[in-house]
């Protein structure tokens, strides 16, 4: 494990990448930065994680696709040693707990440090975007959003994946570049931080209506209807936000709402666990922590907040609070009121 005695680094003198964040999400991107080349750390909030990865490397409960984390990953349970370290962090954390984590990571970083978030949701109370928390947490200007149809199944079997990263700053852009682009995997640019936040907030939540969907044995067309109308319901809050509502349509709206169709993502058999009427919480049992619960309620308020009609979001949400059935919630999303395409 790095040890706690690293004297602090100047700018120039970093090099390599730091993961925040030692769950599933972060494993797997601390595992594919270094499998391509790159010096990278990776820090647990949990100290009994960081040894138990140490000594293991693999979890095999949490990422048992993982046979193995690459050699070239160094763990620690010290944050400053990422963060003195390393020229770009990569913050992997649900939305509940970016501001404590930017916080944490405010005491740390400097100007000169480049952070890119691989957050998926919007912060609980505030609504507020992971690339505006960190803003206020931390010093840090050069901000970028990693989203997409990426999933760790598929990152850890090599199988053609691709990101977008969301930045105004070019040296973002380019970092995101270095560490994720491979063989199998391209890194597209865009410069709409706002419309791909929001996209990749939502999309998770579609892929839970999709799930009932195919539990109630409705056809490909209800599919369809439900891919292409929940894109153009993120693109309508998108485009209030200040966002291009092209970003809905695009990689992390549109593209990760198939990824998660397509692969029987986690949110896929939660809305199958719901339709046969279990519970959030029996379905969380069973499948583990679920962001779409929060982004639901998040996005559902953002709409709100806009003046934005969306009806799935809504509908999803209810059902996930319990205030109506999955048959009741399929009615409300099929019977919208016909306006132009």
């Amino acid at each position: 494990m790095i040890g706690t005695t690293d004297t602090v680094r100047k700018p120039g003198q970093r090099a390599g990448f730091g993961v925040i964040g030692g769950g599933r999400w972060g494993v797997t991107l601390a595992h594919v930065v270094a499998s391509h080349g790159n010096p990278t750390r990776l820090w647990c909030a949990d100290s009994k994680r960081a040894g138990h990865l140490q000594r293991n490397r693999s979890l095999k409960k949490l990422v048992p696709e993982l046979l193995k984390l690459h050699a070239d990953v160094d763990i620690t349970a010290e944050l400053a040693d990422v963060v003195d370290g390393c020229h770009t962090l990569i913050l992997a954390c649900s939305a509940e707990v970016t501001r404590e984590w930017a916080n944490r990571l405010g005491r740390h970083v400097d100007g000169s440090h480049v952070v890119l978030h691989a957050v998926r949701g919007l912060e609980p109370g505030t609504l507020k975007r992971a690339s505006r928390v960190l803003r206020e947490e931390t010093c840090v200007r050069k901000v970028g959003a990693l989203a997409g149809p990426v999933l760790v199944e598929e990152l850890l079997a090599g199988r053609p994946n691709a990101f977008v990263c969301a930045t105004r700053y070019p040296e973002a852009l380019a970092r995101a570049r270095e560490a994720f682009t491979g063989p199998s995997v391209r890194v597209y640019g865009s410069r709409d931080l706002p419309g791909v936040e929001i996209a990749a907030a939502a999309s998770a939540v579609a892929a839970v209506g999709m799930g009932v969907a195919l539990e109630l044995g409705l056809g490909p067309a209800t599919l369809s209807i439900l891919a292409t109308r929940g894109a153009a319901e993120i693109a309508r809050v998108v485009a209030a936000a200040g966002g291009d509502p092209g970003s809905a349509w695009g990689l992390a709206g549109l593209g990760e709402l198939l990824a998660l169709r397509e692969s029987n993502s986690r949110e896929v058999q939660a809305g199958r666990l719901l339709a046969q009427g279990a519970t959030v919480a029996e379905a969380q049992k069973k499948l583990g922590r679920l962001d779409a619960v929060d982004a639901a309620g998040t996005f559902a308020a953002l709409a709100a907040h806009y003046h934005v009609e969306a009806h799935i979001a809504s509908a999803v949400f209810g059902l996930l609070g319990g205030k109506i059935d999955a048959k009741a919630a399929m009615i409300q999303l099929m019977s919208l009121k016909q306006m132009a395409e």
